[in-house]
């Protein structure tokens, strides 16, 4: 059976154990070289076990998170902090190389600055590597410190297993850095918006769908087919069956939808991983028949639905840091859909649409993508 494993905030009986993983995290040819020609990697462990130990150094406890087994043992850690911290922080490994070590590290070049939170450390045990322990310690960092400060990181050109872990999390390039004598890459996961990161498909569908004006007359439908069926169920939900509904609904395409029979509902509705809602599938062809007539009343859907914002993409000033499910446009826009035959278009519904579709954009504004987008939009109250 495999070890159940938890991440938790360190405590100062750790501190040996979250020493020896930091260690392992610098590499065994860096802790020498900082340990010097006299001592051993036995004394930098010992000069590292008292860093952590201590409230107010880089290495500290309280800057760290653990991966701890069922039975208490460490297998992975994380060590993070305030790049504006940094020179603060720093002064106790200055103090401690030169109590302990007799090195002079004064000149060490900065790894990071203010305006990220830096990831300094990272490791997990050879034995328990594979497992997704080093990205579930990398989201503990981001859920306690990714609201307000892009979380940064170094990793060397060399390791592309190490870049490519970052980067199937969400990290992206930021600049090239030298550190040590070594080319590195400065990777950043940028601030977004709290519920884009619990999961990679929200997470994608965040960074590169939500909000973006779209106008195509497939995609449309396809965000009013996930929106409408997700009534009752999770948006997550929606982005793993994307792709079964995709191929059971001729691909989004709403013309050929609008001629589905009794025949086409049987048939998905025994599909392994639908949802098996008769009464949501057959609503699902009425909005494509509903989609067709105001096709051919105004010329395409699109101009239909981007007419009630008057082509405008909008930010409302009253959204910002409140939860909003519905406003005055969603029930407007809801009250027309419904006259018009639509099913399952209540007014938070439509209003999630409205966002998927660019309508409405709301981005937190400190998200990165709130900043990419602003050009495209309308700011109202």
């Amino acid at each position: 059976m495999k070890n159940k494993i938890t991440i938790l905030p360190a405590t100062p009986e750790q501190a040996s154990d979250i020493a020896q993983l930091t260690m392992m995290a610098m590499s065994d040819d860096c802790c020498q070289n900082f340990a010097g020609q006299h001592h051993t990697l036995a004394d930098f462990h010992y000069m590292m076990t008292e860093l952590v130990s201590a409230d107010d150094s880089q290495y500290s406890y309280r800057n760290t998170h653990v991966a701890q087994t069922r039975r208490g043992n460490i297998v992975g850690i994380v060590t993070s902090y305030d790049g504006k911290d940094l020179h603060r922080l720093r002064k106790a490994f200055f103090c401690a190389a030169k109590e302990y070590l007799g090195q002079d590290f004064q000149g060490l070049d900065d790894e990071t600055s203010a305006g990220e939170y830096y990831v300094d450390s990272l490791a997990v045990l050879p034995e328990f590597r594979h497992q997704g322990i080093a990205t579930r310690l990398l989201r503990a960092v981001i859920e306690a410190h990714g609201n307000n400060l892009p979380i940064g990181l170094l990793v060397d050109q060399n390791n592309p297993e190490a870049a490519n872990l970052y980067r199937s999390i969400g990290f992206r390039y930021f600049e090239d850095a030298i550190w040590g004598g070594h080319a590195m890459f400065h990777l950043q996961y940028p601030i977004k918006c709290s519920w884009a990161r619990h999961d990679i498909l929200s997470e994608a569908y965040h960074d590169n769908e939500w909000g973006v004006p779209e106008h195509d007359e497939c995609r449309l439908y396809m965000y009013l087919l996930m929106e409408t069926m997700s009534c009752g169920l999770s948006w997550q939900m929606m982005l793993q069956l994307r792709m079964i509904f995709a191929q059971y609904f001729s691909d989004f395409n709403a013309e050929r939808v609008a001629n589905f029979t009794e025949q086409d509902v049987e048939r998905i509705i025994q599909t392994n991983g639908m949802i098996h809602s008769r009464r949501k599938i057959e609503a699902m062809i009425i909005n494509a028949q509903a989609f067709m007539r105001v096709t051919e009343e105004w010329g395409s859907f699109n101009n239909y639905i981007w007419s009630f914002s008057d082509g405008q993409s909008l930010v409302y000033r009253s959204h910002v840091n409140q939860i909003i499910t519905s406003n005055e446009l969603s029930d407007r826009v809801a009250k027309d859909m419904r006259q018009r035959g639509f099913r399952y278009v209540g007014t938070i519904i439509i209003y999630s649409f409205l966002q998927a579709i660019g309508i409405i954009n709301d981005h937190n504004p400190n998200c990165f993508r709130y900043q990419q987008l602003l050009s495209v939009c309308t700011l109202v109250d």
